[in-house]
Formats: structure tokens, sequence, C-alpha cells
């Protein structure tokens, strides 16, 4: 018994001394490839924000046979987005839901909810971009309504300078133009000649605050419309306060980093002057990720309230750590914030045709606020998994910030972003591969730092590890803790994970 312990003391220690000649021999190069290292190069400054499109509700009347929401679905939504602190917001309408084609406005009905967005957005110093969806014509497509121009025009007057709602700091008209399905049917010349209707209609009021959002183009996946970007800055120069565009990708082309460079091709194209954003980013599934398009497409069958434009992937943790590394891939390629496709699935109705009797809703949302009253499920009402790492790059890459980059390890599915403002930093970091990674953190110009650290994991069964409060709010996993960047800090990576440090209050 004695030899027998004696051996197996033995053989323990030999394989202690075996694991320690192995990591003192480990070679330079694996030591590298481990480094995730922060450096003082700006990629952006003066950051737009990352938030999210907000709107609608109105199918709201018919559904409940109110004008709004409830004053309780309010204060939830309310106390949700403060905790989000989204720098940056997308509020989209037509007339006929805010405005008549006349000019009236009947804002005992039409406008409540619109101006309940608009209130919380000028309180808490939120940049709105607000447009509308499409241009009217009369007969033809080419042949721009400018009696709609006028009224459009006028009711943006009195929402910024009668209303005051100097939070609209950009005009987006007209919804991805370069689509089939835009009320431009996808023409350049038609969506310019609507943009120059638009700004000398403006010319008409004080509204030398407001400057257009565009050109608005959904690419989803693709590096080969960039000629809306340079067509737009010849023809609308200085008129465009902002670029953006629409991306819808799969999730295969973000997985593997190709995704970066498509959207680098459009920032190189913008004027150096101006930022661009991501006026939408949300996930479609084709055949390309032919099992997610299938498990979608079964739970979309499954739901009797999932209209056909829904990504139900919203209830897995799994599109948590696919939309951090789609926004921190956007903050990498220079792009100064992105608009989270989409809030609330009550804000719009599926299909979209005009059909106002549909039941179905557009499932996108971090939550349904009218799952019990539309849907007879309190439980719809919850916050969904991956509301967990979207209002973390909400909160804690501020309006305003610089955004720096970080140089990578070849790891697959591993990026990383940095953003600073008032002397504070955020760095966020996610592993959309399934494989674990030790790395080492370093930096060589910033030194020791006292930071939280937040973490969030996607369980196999639609799960995540993440501590969250009472309120189904992030709080920090650690608090307090100090990283010295110079010597190295020493971390695990899991797969699929998502990890922010930050000592942003």
């Amino acid at each position: 018994m004695r030899t027998g312990l004696l051996l197996s003391g033995i053989f323990s220690l030999l394989i202690t001394i075996s694991a320690c000649e192995k990591k003192e021999g480990t070679p330079d190069s694996v030591i590298k490839n481990r480094e995730i290292t922060l450096t003082s190069k700006v990629l952006s400054t003066d950051f737009v924000g990352n938030g999210a499109q907000w709107g609608g509700y109105d199918m709201v009347p018919h559904w409940l046979e109110t004008e709004t929401l409830s004053d309780a679905d309010w204060a939830t939504l309310f106390q949700r987005i403060d905790f989000m602190r989204p720098p940056f917001l997308r509020i989209m309408t037509t007339s006929g839901w805010s405005y008549d084609n006349n000019g009236d406005y009947d804002e005992t009905t039409k406008t409540v909810s619109l101006f309940k967005m608009l209130d919380y957005a000028q309180s808490r110093n939120i940049e709105i971009t607000y447009g509308e969806w499409g241009h009217h014509s009369i007969d033809d497509i080419s042949n721009i309504d400018t009696e709609w121009i006028a009224a459009s025009v006028k009711f943006l007057n009195h929402l910024v300078n009668e209303k005051g709602y100097t939070c609209i700091k950009t005009i987006n008209i007209i919804n991805e133009p370069n689509g089939y399905w835009a009320s431009t049917e996808g023409s350049y010349d038609i969506y310019k000649d609507v943009q120059v209707l638009y700004l000398e209609e403006m010319k008409k009021y004080e509204l030398s605050t407001v400057t257009l959002m565009g050109p608005d183009i959904a690419i989803f996946d693709s590096a080969s419309e960039t000629d809306w970007i340079t067509k737009t800055a010849k023809d609308l120069g200085d008129d465009v306060g902002l670029y953006d565009i629409h991306v819808y990708p799969k999730q295969l082309i973000v997985r593997n980093g190709d995704y970066t460079e498509m959207l680098q091709a459009y920032r190189d194209v913008t004027p150096e002057d101006k930022r661009i954003v991501l006026g939408e980013i949300g996930f479609k599934y084709t055949e390309v990720d032919a099992d997610l398009k299938a498990q979608n497409e079964e739970a979309i069958a499954k739901d009797p309230y999932a209209g056909d434009d829904s990504n139900m992937m919203i209830y897995e943790a799994f599109y948590g750590v696919d939309m951090a590394d789609a926004i921190i891939q956007s903050m990498r390629a220079g792009f100064s914030g992105a608009l989270v496709w989409d809030m609330d699935d009550a804000m719009y109705n599926s299909p979209d045709n005009g059909d106002y009797y549909t039941d179905k809703l557009k499932r996108w949302g971090f939550w349904n606020i009218l799952g019990e009253e539309h849907c007879g499920d309190a439980s719809d009402e919850e916050i969904r998994p991956f509301f967990y790492p979207v209002s973390l790059l909400c909160r804690y890459f501020p309006a305003g910030s610089d955004i720096y980059h970080i140089e990578l390890p070849v790891k697959k599915g591993v990026r990383a972003i940095m953003g600073a403002k008032d002397g504070k930093y955020t760095i966020a970091i996610v592993n959309s591969h399934y494989t674990t990674y030790p790395l080492v953190l370093k930096s060589d110009f910033m030194a020791k730092v006292t930071m939280n650290k937040y973490h969030y994991k996607s369980n196999s069964d639609g799960t995540f590890d993440g501590k969250v409060d009472e309120n189904g709010f992030a709080t920090p996993k650690e608090s307090n803790v100090s990283l010295d960047f110079n010597a190295g800090v020493e971390m695990t990576l899991e797969g699929e994970s998502f990890i922010l440090f930050t000592n942003m209050d």
C-alpha cells in the first residue's frame, strides 16, 4: 500500500515537472498567438453610438382599441432603455400614421406613441434619426408628389421647431432605396430627386440643424453597391450629415470574419470628413446557414403570432454572441455606430403590406411589450438573451467616444474593440467560435486600470451564463478588478462568449 502511494507521488511529481518544462519551453510563436494587444491607433472619433430601431406601435389602436400602450408598458420600456442607455435611435413614420397629406395633425390619436418616444429621447439627450419609409408619387414612381414633400417637411418642422424635438439630428427619407421593394424600386435617380426636393422644401423653415442620413441602402452581405455612397457624396455633398447602410448578413460571413472586410469597402468610399453607421443590423438565414434557416422556419410555423419576417433566434443565447460579433466588427471597420433591428416585437406587424388586420408580429425584438395584452403570454414580455451583450455595447460606448484598434491573435471567432471617453475605457471581446482559448490581454501604452468585468456565455440549450439583477439587467461578474496591461492579463475566453471590461459609470 505504501509502495503504491510512493510510486503514485513520484509519478505526479514527474507530470508536474514535465508540465512546467513544457510551459517554459512553449515556443514564442505560440505565446504571441495568445496576445490581444490594445493599441493607440484610433479607428474613429466622435462616435455616434450603438442603439436600435424604435418606433411604430401603429397597430396598437387596432389590436387593443386604445390610442397607445398602457402607462405600465411605457414605464417598463423606459426602464429597460434607461439601462441600455443608447446614444442613438432610429424612428420612422409615414404620411397617414402621424400626419395627413394635407398637412393636418391629429395629436390626440396618431402622434401619441411618436411623441412618447420623442419626449423620452429629448429628455435623455439621445440622437434621433427620423424619417419616412418611402416617397409618395402620382401615377408613376418617378412623378414625385410635391404635396407630400410639403406636408412631410411641414411636419418635420412641427416636430423640431414647434414641439422642440431638437434630438432629431438627421432625416432619413426612403428606406432601402436600392431594393425592388422600396418606393423607388431600386432607382438611384428617383432617390436623388426626392432628396433634392426635400432639401429645397426644408430651406423654407429654420431646419439647418437637421441634415440627411443616407443612402440607407440594404446590402445584406455584398460589397457591390458602394457606388450608392460615391454618387450620394457627389450629388448631395454636405447636405448629408451621416452616411448609413443596412446589413442582414449570414451567420457564416460574420463568424469567419469576412464581414469586416465587406464593411470596410463602404467605409473606404465614405468621405473622410463624414461618419458612417449601420442604419439596421440583423441576421437573415439562407441556404448558406441551412440548419438555422430550417430552425427559424420551423419556429415561425409553430408560433401563431410570428410573421414570416421574423428571426426566432432572438430567443436563443447564441444570437447575442453573433450580434456582439457583428457590432464589434463594424466598429473595427471604422463605423461610428450600429442600430439593431429591432427594439420590440410589438412595433410592427407582418406582413407589412397594408393589411392592418393581421395579428402577426415581426419578431426581432429584445422583448414583446404586448406579450400579455396581444398574445396572451406574459412571459413573452421578458427580456431576451441578446439584450445582455447589446445593451452593454450601447451603454458603455457613449456618444463622442474615440474607438481604438486592438491587435488580435490568429484565433477563429475572436474579435475585440476599445472605446475611450473622458479618461475612461471600455474593452469588448467576443469569441463566436466553439473553442475555448487561453489569452493574454496586453498594452504598451496603458498601465494598470481598475475595471468591472461582464461575462456572457451561450449554452447549447439556448440559455446563457451571465449575471443579471432582479430586472434582468446585466451586472458585473467581477467588480473593481485590477488589470495590469503592461504585465499582461491572463484570461480564458470560452467558446461562444462575450466579455466586457469597463470603468465607465
